[in-house]
């Protein structure tokens, strides 16, 4: 997406989508080894209908909802990846892997992972800038881990 520009206002939301992100990392991280892991993923996964349900209610009553048979597919699939990854990260932290260690690798790795599927399912560009943040995140990778 070379040119591409990016809206101030879609800046602010991956900053907060960033700052959410590791406020749930660092609850998960607390209640990691003072619950098992498959409750605290069913507690994760019962409490995380409260925002999407008040917002769909919301989205519905205001402009309507559209969905697809497709949409509801892949939407089914994240929810079921994002409880898988949950429970991992509880038995993770509960095995006393360190939150700014484990909370930044695996991240980073999903990042390179989700970027490398993004080129070879949706063809999406690659240009030698590309290839040389994928080598500086495999050294922070290391460099993290490693400490």
């Amino acid at each position: 997406m070379r040119g591409t520009r990016v809206s101030s206002t879609t800046i602010i939301l991956a900053i907060l989508a960033m700052a959410v992100i590791a406020l749930a990392d660092l609850s998960l991280k607390q209640s990691a080894g003072k619950i098992s892991p498959s409750l605290g993923t069913l507690i994760y996964a019962a409490t995380s209908i409260v925002i999407p349900l008040a917002w769909a209610a919301w989205t519905k009553r205001t402009s309507g909802l559209n969905a697809s048979v497709e949409g509801v597919c892949w939407s089914v699939a994240v929810g079921l990846l994002f409880s898988v990854f949950t429970g991992l990260m509880f038995v993770i932290f509960s095995r006393g892997v360190e939150l700014s260690v484990g909370s930044p690798a695996i991240r980073m790795g999903g990042i390179v992972l989700a970027a490398i599927l993004g080129i070879v399912v949706f063809r999406e560009g690659i240009t030698f800038r590309y290839l040389a943040g994928f080598a500086l995140t495999a050294v922070g990778v290391f460099l993290v881990v490693t400490r």
